[in-house]
């Protein structure tokens, strides 16, 4: 295991001896660099040491972002002397990620303080890994043609446009052996109505923790803190008994804002099915799974009313939502 006092050591000597830019950004910064390395040791780290540790990396974090900064303007600047650019007769803005986008890196650099990785699975997905694995069975109100998208390729093999990120689960499983923590963030379709707070397409971030001693006290903390680092602020949080067949028991997540409590995302303890299904038969381990929805997050955020509006492509609602930063 890379100590964070080696890196900063390594660091220095690259400073030293002037290494590219780009170069010094993918080393450090990129999600194999060694920042994103140190942050996975976190789960490594005695108790007494994770709060100096995490600061520590944090700061280092935050001096590298100031100097890849400025080194960039200072080189953009040299190469407008050597090339000077004629202004052309049009405005124009300077682009940048969506929202959607930012937000899901935000989630993504919370789970990983807490020695999350991040998994990806595929948009079209099989009727196997979609709904038999996680334990919906063909009676089940999902699979009715009115939530799902069915696909069928000229050879008659029928697939279809995954309606969750849950199946990352079960393909992350058949390749890994627990310990397990995971956040898979990707699109997913339903075929359904479009209104207000319901879109074909959206994008969700399903979690997975799985090791013997997890729990859903384990659960509380992990939730806790991620709602806590992005809101800024401490979180009031409730869990109510729900149903999810691929979760056992399982809970509805509703968090106290405005005024008001406010459903936020599902969750639950794995199935044991689920977990024999993914290839785990090691009755030792034990975890949990919950599903947020990305969009539903932005709007609380950004005090958005209707979810149309974020794919509306409309240049003067995303200018106004350029402006905000997590």
């Amino acid at each position: 295991m890379i100590s964070i006092e080696e890196v900063i050591k390594e660091y220095k000597s690259d400073i030293k001896n002037s290494l590219d830019i780009d170069k010094l950004e993918n080393k450090y910064l990129s999600r194999k660099g060694y920042i994103s390395e140190l942050f996975k040791n976190l789960k490594d780290i005695p108790a007494g040491k994770k709060s100096v540790y995490g600061q520590q990396l944090n700061d280092f974090k935050h001096e590298i972002e100031d100097y890849i900064k400025q080194n960039i303007t200072q080189e953009s600047q040299s190469k407008l002397e050597i090339y000077p650019v004629h202004p052309l007769d049009i405005q124009s803005n300077i682009g940048g990620l969506s929202p959607i986008s930012r937000l899901i890196f935000k989630i993504q650099d919370i789970f990983e303080q807490l020695g999350f990785s991040v998994a990806v699975g595929p948009e079209l997905e099989s009727e196997k890994y979609n709904f038999d694995l996680l334990n919906i069975p063909e009676s089940h109100p999902a699979r009715d043609v009115w939530d799902t998208i069915w696909v069928q390729n000229p050879a008659g093999v029928k697939s279809l446009l995954r309606t969750h990120t849950s199946p990352v689960q079960i393909h992350y499983m058949e390749n890994n052996k627990p310990p397990i923590r995971i956040i898979a963030p990707g699109k997913v379709y339903r075929y359904e109505a479009t209104d207000s707070t319901h879109e074909t397409v959206f994008h969700q971030v399903e979690g997975l923790f799985l090791d013997d001693k997890a729990s859903i006290a384990t659960f509380k903390g992990v939730i806790n803190y991620f709602f806590k680092e992005l809101f800024q602020q401490d979180i009031k949080m409730r869990l109510r008994p729900s149903y999810f067949p691929f979760t056992e028991p399982s809970f509805e997540i509703d968090i106290w804002l405005q005024d008001k409590w406010l459903e936020i995302a599902g969750a639950g303890m794995v199935s044991r099915k689920v977990l024999e299904n993914g290839g785990i038969t090691d009755h030792n381990i034990q975890g949990f799974a919950f599903g947020l929805g990305i969009e539903r997050l932005a709007m609380i955020l950004y005090g958005i009313d209707d979810i149309r509006l974020i794919h509306s492509a409309d240049i003067r609602f995303i200018s106004q939502l350029g402006k905000i930063q997590l």
